[in-house]
């Protein structure tokens, strides 16, 4: 090797760091992820204190969903009018104290179902508006070169913390009492609102000056843009649709694993755990790759490999096979998550990130619910000609054909033709957006101003 190509890890180890910012807001994320972990252990269980109704028990896991429909575009519109950590501190505050009363109502036994939704629909709108801007703040404490890493990395703390290990912990809080486990929640939240606490900055988002239009008018802006948007309006139908077939497995999944894979609660909570390790090492490899391959490459094979794994599930029913599947699905998915996010982030001028996080967010989440109910009505329409077996697994063969079908888009609407013209479009818009931004603050701060939050890099 000559001296003048350095071994990669003499290239790794002189990367700039992502900085004291990144990490305090990383903080922030994994310490509101590993309350949503027990969350998703806790909320549920409380529900079966209260009731035996099934029914009842699937409206409480419904109420965590519905503020992504319910709220996601007003929460947009508000993380591009005010300063995004503010709203965040905001969300994360509202719903400590919400986990709190919960708590109380817990240790009291005063609980009801009805209070539970309740309860569950004000946490999730705190969720919402925390979750949305924390993904609109990461380009402004990274550079536009890091993104990747600064998503991989988010990916990671997100699915160890929220997969991993708040599951078991809800188990052992539970194992004391229903309220150990919610103010577990409360006191994590409070940890990430502290986090944010420390970081320093102005996060409000950029408008060259010029004075904020009224809601109506945002809200109608961003959901515009996004739509005429030469890659973002096929990335949001594409990423429903992957989506809906997605939405579509989980219907039967556990159908799927006791009737035909034939496995009991402890192999079935084992089987779950298999994507959550290949979304885990998707978040820690990816990144060292993704910035080599062009987003219109990594997003037909992705789609590719999604459409194979559910095929393969669907008409092997074997253990192993549906094991290695889902490792590789996880490990893709996160793939697709970090190109998505870092797409979008690198795409969208910052006065608008919110708005489009959140439309797109309610496009592409919008057919989850859809593909939940197409999937269970075709396991029940298909299960007297074809028997039990072949209906659940009708799903997942019906939603590997959908996936190999989107795997064409990347070579029809999200070609390189499409994407680099947009992303050079973008870079200069933000260029551009820059230096009018510098020139103001030296004109209207001659002592030298606080920044546009970048921080340290």
């Amino acid at each position: 090797m000559s001296r003048s190509t350095p071994p990669p890890a003499a290239e790794r180890s002189r990367r700039p760091p992502l900085g004291a910012q990144f990490r305090r807001l990383l903080g922030a994320v994994g310490a509101g992820n590993l309350g949503d972990g027990i969350a998703v252990v806790a909320l549920p269980w409380y529900a079966t204190t209260l009731t035996d109704d099934p029914f009842l028990v699937a409206l409480v896991g419904a109420a965590t969903r519905l503020p992504w429909l319910l709220f996601a575009l007003v929460a947009g519109v508000v993380g591009d009018r005010v300063d995004r950590r503010r709203l965040m501190v905001a969300a994360g505050g509202a719903k400590a104290l919400l986990l709190a009363a919960l708590t109380a109502v817990a240790a009291l036994g005063a609980g009801s179902i009805p209070l539970l939704v309740a309860m569950a629909l004000l946490v999730g709108a705190c969720e919402v508006f925390f979750d949305n801007t924390a993904q609109s703040v990461v380009p402004t404490v990274v550079r536009r070169s890091q993104l990747e890493r600064a998503n991989g990395l988010v990916q990671v703390v997100e699915r160890v913390l929220n997969k991993f290990l708040g599951a078991p912990l809800a188990g052992m809080l539970l194992a004391v009492s229903t309220a150990w486990a919610f103010g577990a929640q409360a006191a994590l939240i409070l940890l990430a609102v502290v986090c944010l606490l420390s970081m320093r900055g102005n996060f409000r988002p950029g408008t060259d000056g010029e004075p904020r239009p009224p809601i109506r008018t945002m809200l109608a802006e961003g959901l515009v843009w996004l739509w005429l948007h030469p890659v973002l309006r096929p990335l949001a139908i594409v990423s429903g649709l992957s989506n809906m077939a997605a939405a579509m497995m989980g219907a039967v999944l556990v159908l799927f694993a006791q009737d035909v894979l034939k496995v009991g609660a402890q192999g079935y909570g084992l089987l779950m755990t298999v994507t959550a390790a290949g979304a885990v090492v998707g978040a820690l490899v990816v990144p060292s790759f993704s910035g080599r391959v062009h987003p219109s490459t990594a997003m037909a094979v992705i789609l590719a490999v999604l459409g194979a794994t559910a095929l393969l599930v669907g008409a092997l029913h074997s253990i192993p096979v549906f094991v290695a599947c889902y490792f590789l699905t996880g490990f893709v998915a996160t793939w697709w998550n970090i190109t998505l996010i870092s797409l979008i982030q690198r795409l969208t001028p910052d006065r608008m990130r919110s708005r489009i996080f959140s439309a797109h967010r309610t496009l592409s989440w919008g057919l989850l619910s859809v593909g939940m109910g197409l999937g269970g009505a075709l396991a029940t329409a298909l299960e007297g000609p074809l028997g039990r077996e072949w209906a659940l697994a009708s799903p997942f063969l019906s939603a590997g054909l959908i996936g190999l079908a989107l795997a064409a888009a990347p070579a029809l609407v999200l070609t390189p033709r499409v994407i680099d013209p947009a992303l050079a479009d973008a870079e200069a818009e933000t260029e551009s957006g820059t230096e009018a931004g510098t020139r103001s603050r030296a004109e209207n701060e001659p002592g030298g101003g606080s920044g546009a939050g970048t921080g340290e890099n």
